[in-house]
């Protein structure tokens, strides 16, 4: 059963995929390459980017996914997702991941198991590196999420070569030169920074043309996205690498 209703503006529709809620956001025109955005994890949080992408003519879509930690599961069933939506609405074949903290981590690792079906990508504040979040001050949150998504994991594995690190798709999304634009705050004492996105920063230094990285000095882990309504940065970043 398909629901419209209003989405910040724009219609959307609320559909299932796969027993999945699934949202897609349309424009009022859409531009000619069809491109989308696809919101890796908490929906209608921090929307400024998508809408503005919408009124250049994007769609705006969002998969469910069964946990925040990225799983290869969730990472696959985006694929299908890219696909059908090529297949039954004829987006574009590739989208972008617009990905905010846990989201981020969703984002890489979907673009490294499947960068066939990424452009470009926005991340902000990403998790890359679940040693540090949730393990390493999240208690509640590893017992009750993470061990869940990764059964028999142990803390002690996180630092002994666990595959599913988001930052263990880094090398895949350079050989495929997808580019990235990602967001961190200096103060963010939820992700540290230096335990997460820093590790892509480093590894990107060879590569300075496929990152783009924007610190917001004093800003904490929220608010995400842009700082100021006429800032344009991310936006006109995805637009000149769609």
């Amino acid at each position: 059963m398909v629901k419209e209703y209003n989405w910040f503006g724009y219609r959307a529709i609320e559909f299932e995929f796969e027993g999945r809620r699934a949202r897609l956001a349309f424009p009022e025109k859409a531009d000619e390459a069809k491109n989308w955005t696809l919101k890796t994890e908490y929906d209608e949080a921090y929307p400024r980017e998508e809408c503005a992408l919408l009124a250049e003519g994007f769609h705006a879509a969002y998969l469910k996914n069964k946990t925040r930690f990225a799983t290869p599961e969730d990472c696959d069933a985006k694929a299908r997702f890219v696909r059908y939506l090529h297949e039954e609405y004829g987006l574009r074949d590739k989208c972008v991941p617009v990905g905010m903290s846990c989201g981020g981590g969703h984002a890489v690792n979907f673009a490294g198991y499947h960068p066939e079906c990424v452009v470009c990508m926005f991340i902000d504040a990403p998790v890359l590196n679940f040693a540090s979040f949730p393990a390493k001050a999240y208690p509640g949150i590893w017992r009750d999420e993470f061990t869940a998504a990764y059964p028999g994991v142990t803390k002690a594995d996180l630092l002994a070569g666990f595959e599913y690190h988001p930052m263990n798709r880094i090398p895949a999304l350079k050989a495929h030169r997808i580019p990235i634009i990602m967001v961190y705050g200096t103060n963010d004492t939820t992700v540290d920074y230096f335990d997460n996105g820093q590790f892509m920063e480093e590894a990107y230094a060879d590569a300075p043309e496929l990152l783009t990285v924007i610190k917001h000095n004093y800003r904490g882990h929220h608010p995400h996205g842009r700082m100021e309504e006429r800032d344009r940065r991310i936006t006109d970043f995805i637009l000149a690498h769609v």
